[in-house]
C-alpha cells in the first residue's frame, strides 16, 4: 500500500515538472504571414489565393494547420506563449518595415 502511495506520488511529482512543449517558430511564423494576408486582402479570392500559397510554403494544407491550431490551443498556457511569440514576429516585421 505505502509503495503504491510512493509511486503515485512520485508519479505526479514527475507530470507536474513537466516541461511546456516548445512553440514551433516555422509555425508561428506561417500563422503571422496568414494574419498579414488576411488584413491585407480580407476574404477575397486573391486573399484566398495567397493564404494558400503561404500554407504550401510552410509545407501545411489547412487541415494540417487546423490540428496544429486545436492542438496548440488544448494547452492553454501554450497558446497564450504561441500568440506572444506571432505578436512579437508582426512587431519584428513591422519595426523592419518602418525603418
Amino acid at each position: 500500500m505505502i509503495e503504491f502511495l510512493f509511486l503515485t506520488l512520485l508519479a505526479l511529482f514527475f507530470l507536474a515538472c513537466e516541461k511546456p512543449t516548445p512553440i514551433d517558430k516555422g509555425f508561428a511564423l506561417a500563422y503571422a504571414e496568414l494574419r498579414i494576408a488576411e488584413r491585407e486582402y480580407g476574404e477575397t479570392e486573391d486573399g484566398m489565393a495567397i493564404r494558400f500559397q503561404i500554407l504550401q510554403k510552410h509545407g501545411l494544407d489547412v487541415a494540417l494547420f487546423e490540428e496544429k491550431i486545436e492542438n496548440i490551443k488544448k494547452e492553454g498556457e501554450n497558446w497564450l506563449k504561441f500568440q506572444k511569440t506571432v505578436v512579437d514576429i508582426l512587431d519584428s516585421l513591422n519595426k523592419r518595415d518602418t525603418q
